[in-house]
């Protein structure tokens, strides 16, 4: 759909600026020359006298950017009374396509550009084109701004996919007969945005750019890749010279947002206190193309929750991007996981939330480890917050247990007086580990989340051996029933399977639901077709139209309007049966340089991770099954909106262990585990000594048995023959000798 800009005569401003005023805008009328914009500089507070240094450019250069209508200089009011000089450009980004590759999600992508001199760099980057502040606002020249940025510049001739200039290669000259066989049919503004930095090559002034991207469906296009040539404008002799050529290539969306972010660096972060109120948020979501026309209904929720979530500090707001790529906002959010075991249990089981019971009845599966958002009101985080936190949330959500059959009738509704409060005593916490992962949020329609996974191990007195439910009084609003399991790591993996059968098959029934539909439209689209027709037949034949009040000729226009409709609808649906689900914000989709940038902001102080690592080198004394599984299990388990992947943070499976109380680990079943182990450590060595002592034995009588062979073989065939006689038997003896050293070094060890 078409996006219309809320203000198009003062566009709006990103981050600090986004509530200053503006009062005055620089026109050649007033700086004339070098000497009157430098002067014009100096009296706003923007010194020149360091510009032309180094990497930074002249007031000769910026000069001719406001005469060539490049850049713009404006002076911005902030609400503290401060003057701001900025200067602003405008670029329009295209994603060039066809009809029918538009229909797909395939777009033109510049992967590299060669000079006429033969060098050649990395592109990577939509068409772009420069705005002079007269073609804004951009609404009012679109076509013509695309026009000229196919036609006549980037794209003006297509020449093969091979071509590329070789070492000693002349550049081509210019056609001036050449027609270029592009035509710009449509144009659709998609997406605006605007970003702030410091200028680099104007010290003093703060640059805004202000992006504009734009969908350009084209005829003429190759089907295959392709080359073109841009060439320059006229010198004085009228000759056009090889400016760049450009490589072409067709790519879907989701990969060439990949290629975007590449690059990508940190732009603003919002926490709480930056937001007014839900409209200022509302109107920030819709500059970084967040449409919010869906929250608060479908189940999604709203702008002023997104808000409280900020506010209380349990979600902040990221913005990543860069100046040719596609802007990214990422709402990020700490959760912190407990594994829950039990003091009084031998086994290796842990506590899995199943379900989840809201107020209203509804129920819905979970399976998740216990899981409670971070507040980032107090950082960094270190062992003693993250114990302190773990309780909190084992005594809110642990707080009144019943029986695996309770549930909530919303008619009468429990209390905290009508159920048994729990007595769970905790004995022990470690830290397990943090992972990350990215994914499209499921509450808010549009928008990435990464989650930074915090696992923390709680070893507990007090809970059923068997499965049973807790109600939540403490979680918003409130009363929650949650169902409770004991349950292994291979358990898990089960459900977890079988959760996937289950979506995989779901997914199947839609596809085809989608295919009925996309019939029954087509057949609905078809009939109107028909109807039309034999309305055109009625009008030849009937000299007046019998409807009255209604114009025959609007009737059928309308008809084939719905026509049009129905058949666009059906080959949408048709469309969405075909193509697999892919989720667009997912970790693959980004570069694993800008995920290491995000995944690097932690909660905790820096140096948290090496000490809970220095502790896991002597304080440990867990069974084998949780060091070799506990991470994966970790991972397996995750909260229901954080899928972490598989090996992804293996390095920090297991970063620490420490008790919070002088009491043993495990009582009795972990006596009863070292026992067992001790056991296990005795055999082992038996084993080996008799196997060590069969070989020696084995060695003894091929010896004996050597000596016996070559005193037969010396008495009936002489001392030469012998020794053959004996080979094998001495080959017995060094196999024997091997196995003999190999067993008794595997002892020393």
């Amino acid at each position: 759909p078409k996006r219309t800009l809320r203000r198009t005569s003062t566009l709006p401003l990103p981050g600090t600026l986004s509530t200053a005023e503006r009062v005055e805008v620089a026109s050649l009328r007033q700086v004339q020359n070098v000497a009157g914009l430098t002067e014009w500089l100096e009296a706003r507070g923007v010194p020149t006298s360091g510009w032309g240094k180094g990497s930074t450019k002249t007031v000769d250069k910026l000069f001719k950017e406001l005469e060539l209508g490049e850049a713009g200089l404006e002076v911005l009011r902030t609400t503290e009374g401060k003057l701001t000089v900025i200067r602003s450009t405008h670029v329009l980004r295209g994603k060039v396509t066809s009809q029918k590759s538009y229909d797909r999600g395939i777009f033109l992508f510049n992967t590299w550009q060669q000079f006429a001199d033969g060098r050649k760099r990395t592109r990577n980057g939509l068409l772009s084109e420069k705005l002079s502040t007269s073609e804004v606002p951009l609404e009012n020249h679109l076509h013509e701004v695309c026009k000229r940025a196919v036609e006549e510049e980037e794209m003006q001739c297509l020449v093969e996919a091979a071509f590329m200039l070789g070492h000693g290669t002349q550049a081509p000259d210019y056609d001036p007969d050449y027609r270029c066989p592009l035509t710009v049919e449509a144009e659709v503004l998609t997406d605006y945005t605007s970003e702030l930095e410091v200028s680099k090559s104007f010290p003093g002034l703060i640059t805004v750019y202000h992006l504009y991207t734009v969908d350009i469906i084209v005829s003429g296009l190759p089907s295959v890749d392709f080359n073109t040539l841009e060439f320059e404008g006229p010198d004085d002799r009228g000759r056009r010279r090889l400016k760049y050529v450009h490589a072409w290539n067709w790519l879907r969306w989701p990969t060439i947002q990949r290629y975007l972010f590449e690059g990508s660096s940190l732009k603003e972060t919002k926490r709480r206190g930056c937001f007014a109120d839900e409209e200022e948020l509302g109107e920030w979501l819709e500059q970084l193309g967040v449409s919010t026309e869906q929250w608060g209904t479908d189940g999604y929720k709203s702008v002023a929750s997104l808000l409280d979530e900020v506010e209380r500090e349990e979600a902040q707001l990221e913005h990543w991007g860069r100046h040719d790529g596609v802007p990214l906002l990422m709402r990020v959010v700490h959760v912190l996981q407990i594994k829950v075991i039990s003091s009084s249990r031998s086994d290796d089981k842990f506590l899995l939330q199943t379900w989840l019971q809201s107020r209203d009845g509804r129920a819905r599966t979970v399976n998740r480890l216990m899981a409670k958002k971070l507040s980032c009101s107090q950082v960094p985080f270190d062992e003693e917050r993250f114990t302190q936190a773990a309780k909190q949330i084992m005594n809110n959500q642990l707080g009144y247990l019943s029986d695996v059959h309770f549930h909530i009738n919303p008619q009468q509704l429990p209390k905290p007086d009508e159920c048994i409060e729990s007595e769970v005593e905790v004995h022990a916490v470690r830290f397990l580990g943090k992972h990350f992962d990215i994914e499209e949020s499921p509450s808010f329609k549009g928008m990435s989340t990464m989650y930074h996974l915090y696992t923390m191990e709680m070893e507990v007195d007090g809970l059923p051996n068997t499965d049973f439910t807790s109600v939540d009084f403490v979680r918003a609003n409130g009363p929650h029933v949650a169902g409770w399991r004991w349950t292994t790591l291979p358990d898990t993996l089960d459900v977890l399977h079988n959760q996937a059968q289950a979506s995989s098959r779901q997914e199947s029934k839609l596809r085809r639901c989608m295919t009925q539909q996309q019939r029954k439209l087509e057949d609905c689209a078809e009939r109107l077709v028909r109807t039309h027709t034999w309305l055109e037949d009625y009008m030849a034949e009937a000299a007046q139209s019998a409807m009255s009040g209604q114009e025959p000729s609007q009737l059928m226009s309308q008809l084939l309007d719905i026509a049009k409709r129905i058949r666009t609808a059906a080959s949408i649906v048709g469309r969405e049966a075909q193509t697999p689900q892919v989720d667009a914000f997912a970790a693959d989709a980004l570069p694993p340089a800008m995920l290491s940038k995000m995944a690097s902001d932690s909660i905790v102080s820096e140096t948290f991770f090496e000490e809970q690592m220095s502790m896991t080198e002597t304080e440990r004394r867990r069974p084998s099954f949780l060091h070799a599984g506990g991470d994966s299990m970790c991972r397996m388990a995750s909260t229901a909106t954080a899928r972490s992947r598989e090996g992804e943070m293996s390095s920090t499976s297991t970063v620490g262990e420490r008790t919070v109380s002088n009491r043993p680990r495990r009582g009795q079943a972990l006596r009863f585990d070292e026992r067992i182990n001790e056991m296990t450590a005795e055999a082992r060595t038996w084993r080996r000594r008799c196997s060590l002592g069969m070989a020696l034995g084995l060695c003894a009588a091929q010896v004996v048995s050597v000596a016996v062979v070559m005193a037969r073989a010396r008495v009936s065939k002489g001392v030469g023959p012998c020794w053959y006689s004996a080979a094998p038997a001495l080959a017995a003896v060094g196999a024997g000798a091997l196995v003999a050293w190999e067993l008794h070094s595997e002892e020393d060890d």
